[in-house]
């Protein structure tokens, strides 16, 4: 049955009805503020569409908009990718929103999706949206390059590839974003599947999440989302292959490639600036070669690490302020200060990783004293080699150490007065070179 669906101030679009539905005619996009619903399909080619007051491109006005962009590519015309301003496509307020291939770039946002449940995003390359100039170059560092990770309002207007805002089970699959300074965001969102994505390349985040829960981050590739980072100075500014902060809990991130990122996997609670993100699993994830650390976790509870790799960085694991979480079967080689270190961790677990070359295998500690004390973890079977030293126990209590293999290490075990009287078990095997000694 051929019916035609007309809507004041909408596109009209044809649809065939029931058995052998076709698809519809295609579009051209004459200016932006284009309201289109429906099935909507653009027709092939290349749209120069400016969208300087940011009301989109393509603006999705019904549930179960689905837009095919195959052949289709969009951009603003702008050549300045700090003023870049715009949106490809907006919806806001309706569920069910699919968008599938074509290239959009030169906007603020790629895709824009407020609200609603069930939106699908597949197949769209999105490289080359909004960037914030760098004021660093390659002799002189700028403070002015650091990248907010407290404000929303902040990061909202750094803009990126794919944003989400206040969805549920929106799916983001296919996806490429590079070249610009953020890939893909989740701000309040929930039950995302983003997954089999390429944001790799960009000066700020690959994949950032805010209040974001219950997500599934997979198979991604997202390295070398770096800044600050030159032969003359290393600060990273906060950019990091996958970040969350501020209340994302329960999230899997699973065999994603992190590499050569400011951070590789960076997750901040920092109180009061934010709230904790709690009872992630974080498996089989590659963070290596980061200036900073492969994996960074902090002021947080209940998240678990298993059979990640995180070789080549300053630090494999920096934990600090970390409680009941769990690392095992790592792989941290090359460490240039530790292989795992937590500042003023409490109740944490550490089995069975191995962790080979740099100066220190793992570091427990608590500077300074202060109100959070560092106490009661376990370090057990691990494997550490190659290192000054194994493991470094300072102004830390209650720890349970047993069954470590110690091999070619200048010192097994370095314990100050604070610990030395934790039940420490013996190794399960040591070298002639190996020696414990208080600090």
């Amino acid at each position: 049955m051929l019916t035609r669906a007309s809507i004041p101030g909408l596109v009209t679009v044809v649809l065939l009805t029931g058995a052998g539905r076709s698809r519809p005619p295609c579009l051209t996009i004459p200016r932006a503020g284009m309201r289109v619903a429906g099935d909507v399909r653009i027709c092939p080619g290349a749209y120069r569409v400016p969208d300087p007051t940011e009301s989109g491109v393509l603006v999705v006005t019904a549930p179960g908009t689905h837009i095919d962009l195959t052949g289709v590519t969009i951009r603003s015309g702008d050549s300045i990718p700090s003023r870049y301003v715009g949106i490809g496509i907006v919806s806001r307020g309706n569920d069910d929103v699919e968008v599938d291939g074509g290239v959009i770039g030169g906007y603020r946002y790629g895709i824009r999706i407020e609200g609603g449940r069930g939106h699908r995003v597949t197949g769209v390359d999105l490289s080359g949206s909004r960037a914030q100039p760098l004021q660093s170059t390659t002799i002189t560092f700028a403070e002015s390059d650091w990248l907010d990770i407290f404000d929303p309002d902040t990061f909202e207007t750094y803009g990126g590839g794919v944003y989400l805002k206040e969805t549920d089970g929106a799916s983001v699959t296919g996806v490429q974003a590079h070249g610009a300074q953020n890939g893909i965001g989740l701000f309040d969102s929930r039950n995302a599947y983003i997954a089999d994505n390429d944001v790799s390349g960009n000066s700020g985040w690959g994949i950032h999440l805010w209040q974001s829960s219950h997500n599934v981050i997979v198979r991604n590739v997202a390295h070398t989302n770096v800044r600050c980072e030159a032969a003359a100075y290393s600060r990273g500014c906060d950019s990091a292959a996958l970040l969350l902060r501020n209340g994302c809990d329960s999230n899997l991130v699973s065999d994603n490639d992190l590499r050569r990122s400011g951070d590789g996997f960076f997750l901040s609670g920092q109180p009061p600036a934010m709230a904790p993100s709690n009872d992630n699993v974080v498996t089989g994830n590659d963070g290596s070669g980061s200036p900073h650390n492969a994996f960074e976790s902090t002021f947080s509870d209940g998240n678990t690490f298993l059979d990640d790799r995180a070789d080549s960085s300053d630090y494999g694991f920096w934990l600090g302020y970390s409680s009941r979480t769990l690392v095992r079967g790592a792989t941290v080689a090359g460490s240039r200060s530790a292989g795992i270190a937590i500042e003023h961790g409490r109740d944490n677990e550490l089995r069975r990783n191995l962790i080979v070359g740099g100066n220190i295998g793992i570091r427990l500690f608590a500077p300074g004293g202060g109100p959070v004390p560092s106490r009661g973890s376990t370090v057990a079977d691990n494997t550490i080699a190659h290192v000054g030293r194994g493991l470094v126990l300072e102004a830390t209590t209650g720890s349970d150490v047993r069954g470590n293999v110690f091999d070619a290490v200048g010192t097994a075990l370095v314990v100050d007065s604070a610990g030395w009287n934790s039940p420490i078990g013996s190794p399960a095997r040591r070298s002639a070179s190996l020696r414990a000694s208080r600090c």
